[in-house]
């Protein structure tokens, strides 16, 4: 099934034979909407805005493809291919790729399948200010288990660091509502030190030296909320956790308010970013889409599975974070299980 927004976005839908329903648009490769089988209905499992248009305005990166580099990178800044390169930020640190990421671009639906579809975006040298002709793949496959997998596979003829993720963010709860009430588990122990513009200091921290970041055991995401100085300028959690588990172990399980619905999500990245909607409401009001009031902060939280922020000034993790290069490919993937209970 496809339809069109009036900026001319396609989007197209796919589904599995349990109900499961996820719907992409090639603006930005994003995910528009998961609906998921549950109390004997669909769950609408991701944010999203009222009007169409909005999708091309809105400032929090919703449920996009994001790349060149995910995350930050400090100063917009990096050396590679014995050179010094500045990126097009518009910022002193250049966040989700600059200016014009990914999550901007029209990508192109090469491939569609009832249950996958295959989006493909090529990203000139110089791109943003990155270095090299970059190719990049992203194939969008929903089983019959209800499992959303995201595969990247992706290609430079210089070196060039890169990271692509993906930015849902979701309210399990169905609804326009807090996810402070969500209980989550994160696999776990280490979590990034950042400095007060969210740069890693280079510190790992334990968590459990910093109890209001230790999520593993089930707890709801508001039970500690705050309850750290780590959190003081983020205003709440938006922190890069390490991920030492193997990728058929999920890195993080997250609950709904009514305990109905649970989300695995499995990676084989390093790291993960739980991001708890902090600035959804920071900029000029988003509308939802189900009920046509403004989303507040905290309305989705985001898991962002990704390599270690500003990961090119962090030479000591040099080893969890390569780069791209002529036969040096990046091939990583996410996945979203979703399973009623």
């Amino acid at each position: 099934m496809s339809a069109t927004y009036s900026q001319n976005s396609e989007l197209k839908t796919i589904k599995n034979a349990a109900g499961m329903s996820v719907t992409v648009m090639d603006w930005g490769a994003t995910l528009v909407s998961i609906k998921v089988p549950c109390d004997g209905s669909s769950r609408e499992v991701l944010l999203g805005v009222k009007n169409p248009d909005d999708w091309y305005t809105q400032p929090c990166f919703f449920n996009a493809t994001i790349g060149r580099y995910a995350n930050r990178i400090a100063n917009s800044t990096f050396r590679a291919n014995g050179k010094d390169y500045l990126l097009n930020s518009g910022a002193q640190h250049c966040l989700h790729g600059g200016l014009d990421g990914f999550d901007k671009r029209r990508f192109t639906f090469s491939e569609v399948g009832d249950n996958y579809l295959l989006l493909t975006l090529h990203s000139p040298d110089g791109d943003q200010g990155f270095p090299g002709n970059f190719d990049l793949k992203v194939r969008f496959t929903l089983d019959d288990d209800n499992r959303l997998t995201m595969a990247y596979e992706a290609s430079c003829d210089q070196e060039c660091p890169a990271c692509i993720t993906n930015h849902a963010y979701f309210n399990l709860n169905g609804k326009n509502s807090s996810i402070l009430g969500h209980s989550l588990r994160l696999n776990a122990t280490e979590f990034l030190e950042l400095d007060e513009l969210s740069i890693p200091t280079g510190r790992v921290l334990s968590v459990k030296d910093r109890p209001a970041f230790d999520f593993t055991t089930m707890k709801t995401v508001g039970q500690d909320f705050m309850n750290d100085e780590q959190m003081q300028a983020a205003l709440g959690y938006d922190h890069p956790y390490l991920f030492a588990g193997p990728a058929t172990q999920a890195a993080v399980e997250a609950v709904s308010e009514d305990g109905r619905l649970k989300l695995e999500v499995f990676t084989d990245y390093p790291a993960f970013q739980f991001y708890s909607g902090n600035y959804i409401h920071a900029a000029d009001p988003i509308i939802a889409r189900d009920d046509g009031q403004e989303y507040a902060n905290q309305s989705g939280m985001c898991f962002e599975p990704e390599f270690y922020p500003d990961a090119p000034h962090l030479a000591q993790f040099a080893d969890r974070n390569p780069v791209v290069a002529p036969g040096k490919p990046l091939s990583r993937f996410i996945a979203y299980k979703f399973s009623a209970r």
